[in-house]
């Protein structure tokens, strides 16, 4: 078994999910590095790894890269260090996976998958709901007539993200590239992108920074190059949680949770809802980590890829700039 070096840039935050994961579940994964300007960040990853050798530690991810020369690297930073952290990776020769979003950027998210396309190392983003197999059957639900030609969408998120992230750098523009939007939002649109499954052709938007220095709440209307057409509400400041995608065929609605897991497909030629994927389905759900370390290893492909970072980039680039014209806004690319 090959056994995959794998450096972390970025101890903060959801990074430690993908390590449980790779504790339980990726055996061939050994972690050798982490990277952070706090050093207690670091310290407290430490504590989720198996006893045995510890792993380097850097300020600096251009000291790990060059002392280390890890085979694989994760990168958990706050937004806008994503693409200089992701990119001088690639460039040193290791496999990235980045959390959301992937770029804050569009330029820069296809000169990232360039990257990834010219080293031929992979680019993986570690968007939960691509990676699990409701997302695969819903995909293929669209793709094979059962909902009918894809007509209009629907995301909807609430949080009290306002209270929870006062204070962070998530408030703060030059690390976060915006609020709601950019941040648990990118799950819900992320989602929308992959099983819309078509570029943004225009938007609209209009957002409410309710006395912070990013956006909060949202509204947008989104049309699809492919005819579809979606709407969103994205919500910072209501003391509820919630998240869903509802989705209009000709022929069925879908409602399906952005994460994964429940879903619910209806219509009235249908002889009854279909509720759950298949016994036997081909597409098992795999953790970011898992999926990470199979195409490396010329497993699989990957569930969610730089291509999807494109059609996010876009799609939010769009967003702002709509939202800070006061118009609607056409995407070219």
């Amino acid at each position: 078994m090959k056994q995959i070096r794998l450096a972390i840039i970025g101890c903060g935050g959801f990074v430690r999910s993908h390590v449980r994961a790779i504790n339980d579940h990726v055996p061939e994964v050994r972690i050798v590095a982490l990277c952070d300007i706090i050093k207690a960040h670091a310290d407290r990853l430490r504590r989720d790894l198996p006893p045995g050798k510890r792993p380097a530690f850097f300020i600096d991810y251009r000291d790990l890269l060059a002392e280390v020369k890890p085979d694989a690297v994760i990168v958990s930073t706050p937004h806008t260090l994503h693409f200089r952290h992701a990119y001088d990776s690639l460039g040193a020769g290791a496999h990235v996976m980045v959390d959301k979003p992937m770029v804050t950027d569009s330029a820069q998210a296809r000169r990232l998958v360039a990257r990834s396309a010219k080293t031929g190392l992979a680019l993986n983003v570690a968007i939960q709901g691509t990676h699990t197999d409701t997302f695969a059957y819903a995909r293929q639900l669209i793709g094979d007539g059962t909902m009918g030609e894809l007509q209009l969408v629907t995301g909807v998120l609430a949080q009290d993200w306002l209270d929870l992230t006062r204070g962070w750098w998530r408030q703060d523009p030059k690390l976060s590239g915006g609020g709601q939007l950019y941040d648990s939002m990118a799950h819900v649109l992320s989602a929308m992108m992959f099983l819309v499954g078509s570029p943004v052709a225009e938007v609209q938007c209009f957002t409410d920074y309710k006395g912070s220095r990013v956006d909060i709440n949202a509204v947008g209307c989104i049309r699809f190059r492919n005819g579809t057409l979606g709407a969103i509400t994205c919500g910072g400041n209501c003391a509820a949680w919630h998240s869903a995608l509802t989705l209009q065929g000709r022929n069925a609605l879908m409602e399906i949770s952005p994460h994964g897991g429940g879903f619910r497909v209806l219509g009235q030629k249908m002889p009854k809802p279909i509720t759950r994927v298949p016994r036997g389905w081909k597409i098992p759900t795999v953790t970011p980590a898992r999926n990470f370390a199979d195409v490396i290893l010329g497993r699989a492909e990957p569930r969610c890829g730089g291509h999807l970072g494109i059609l996010l980039a876009d799609l939010m680039d769009a967003l702002y700039a709509s939202a800070a014209a006061g118009r609607p806004v056409k995407v070219n690319a």
